[in-house]
């Protein structure tokens, strides 16, 4: 059985959990670096105005029970290997890395990328080192496509056509 998260596109009411996730070292080992409180504000800006003109962008993912803050993630239209892109993406708090959390995120965010927005496909990037992180695109169904350089950093990415599993 899945495991079901609570997902709330992403608010300015999430900046402390934002901040929290994204200024934890681990985490920015993840992703290339850490963020700032102001930058974690900015980047929830950033998705609100994504989510306004695109109709999907990241958001905050709760654990039901709880309603613990376990993570960040969803869908992102930009750039990525000279071609226009929407990236499934995802961060998980490190307190429950190994839970099956990231791939939650990741599946809940490709049944909203063929379903509610009929995509014909979507990418995950990450770093080449970040075994995890591919391990989660493996197991919603992703292939590896190519190396990339992305922000500046090698990449590996993952495709996955709403053909797939």
């Amino acid at each position: 059985m899945a495991l079901r998260l609570i997902a709330e596109p992403l608010a300015p009411r999430h900046l402390d959990d934002l901040e929290r996730l994204l200024g934890d070292p681990r985490v920015g080992a993840t992703l290339g670096g850490t963020s700032s409180r102001a930058q974690a504000a900015e980047s929830i800006a950033e998705h609100e105005g994504h989510r306004a003109r695109h109709g999907f962008s990241y958001c905050a993912f709760f654990e039901p029970v709880t309603d613990a803050f376990v993570g960040r993630g969803g869908l992102c239209r930009f750039v990525a290997n000279g071609r226009e892109e929407v990236e499934v993406g995802w961060a998980v708090v490190p307190e429950r890395w190994g839970q099956g959390i990231g791939t939650a995120i990741a599946q809940h965010s490709v049944e909203e990328a063929f379903g509610e927005h009929g995509l014909a496909d979507v990418i995950a990037l990450t770093l080449p080192h970040n075994v995890a992180s591919r391990r989660v695109m493996e197991k919603a169904a992703f292939a590896y496509e190519a190396d990339v350089m992305h922000a500046g950093m090698a990449h590996v990415l993952y495709r996955r056509s709403s053909g797939g599993r």
